[in-house]
């Protein structure tokens, strides 16, 4: 059996099929890396960021170096408006400042305070010196929607969060695997833990950030379509017993379920 991968997808393939994908005869094993590098090259922009030493997505935007799995679930939330701190500033600034929120932050790097324009944003303080820098969130009269953990003396800065957030706000913690410490202290803290594991751009071993939630967090996602993802016909089984199709409409279901429907 020979198949068309550019005009035929999502199907179970039988053992020894021969694949044709971007001109090229493939047995089942070879298809799958390929057609897996072809998704992280268009699809997340994984080889792009490569190339660039810098986290891009697929259409070549700036992104956060967080986890792909934590950015898609983040990057379907409106933040219009919202007010973000972060305890070190890079990329992720400039992706949040795209989204439309306030953006204020810390960084102890003056390389990277100038890259992210900090005295241009006039909400960046400029700190190195470790006993001050976790108290630089309640500078500002201020309590933010989101408060980012991934600068220096992070253990310290978990304390100073928790103060500062929202009711119905979530903390970020990026490279929470690399900071058990600080990880088990947020998880004593009245918040909603959420751990994001896998692949971040420029990185080829698989991270976690995690997402603290405050219990009133209410931010919906305005799209569940996953980076690489397919937009689906309607699936039968999505839909209420009295669920008539309209004329054309194309469905997908189980012979069971198309059967107790009609």
């Amino acid at each position: 059996m020979k198949v068309n991968t550019e005009t035929q997808y999502d199907i179970q393939l039988p053992a020894g099929t021969a694949v044709q994908f971007k001109g090229v005869e493939l047995g089942m094993e070879e298809f799958h890396i390929a057609y897996l590098f072809d998704k992280l090259r268009k699809d997340f922009g994984f080889l792009e960021s490569a190339k660039k030493q810098m986290p891009v997505n697929g259409d070549g935007e700036v992104m956060p170096m967080y986890t792909y799995p934590c950015y898609e679930y983040l990057n379907s939330i409106d933040w219009t408006g919202a007010d973000v701190f972060e305890y070190g500033t890079g990329f992720s600034t400039v992706w949040w400042k795209n989204k439309g929120a306030n953006i204020y932050g810390v960084e102890h790097n003056k390389q990277w305070y100038d890259k992210v324009d900090g005295k241009k944003l006039g909400n960046i303080i400029l700190e190195n010196d470790v006993e001050r820098y976790p108290n630089t969130v309640g500078a500002f009269s201020v309590m933010f929607d989101v408060i980012v953990i991934d600068g220096l003396v992070r253990y310290e800065c978990v304390e100073p969060a928790v103060s500062n957030l929202k009711p119905g706000g979530m903390i970020i913690f990026d490279n929470s695997d690399w900071h058990k410490n600080t990880k088990e202290l947020l998880d004593t803290k009245d918040l909603i833990p959420i751990h994001f594991h896998g692949f971040k751009p420029t990185h080829v071993d698989s991270q976690t950030t995690s997402v603290y939630m405050h219990k009133d967090f209410n931010k919906k996602a305005q799209s569940i379509i996953p980076m690489g993802g397919t937009e689906r016909a309607p699936h039968m089984a999505d839909k209420p017993k009295d669920y008539q199709p309209k004329v054309g409409e194309i469905m997908q279901g189980r012979p069971e379920e198309l059967e107790y429907r009609r």
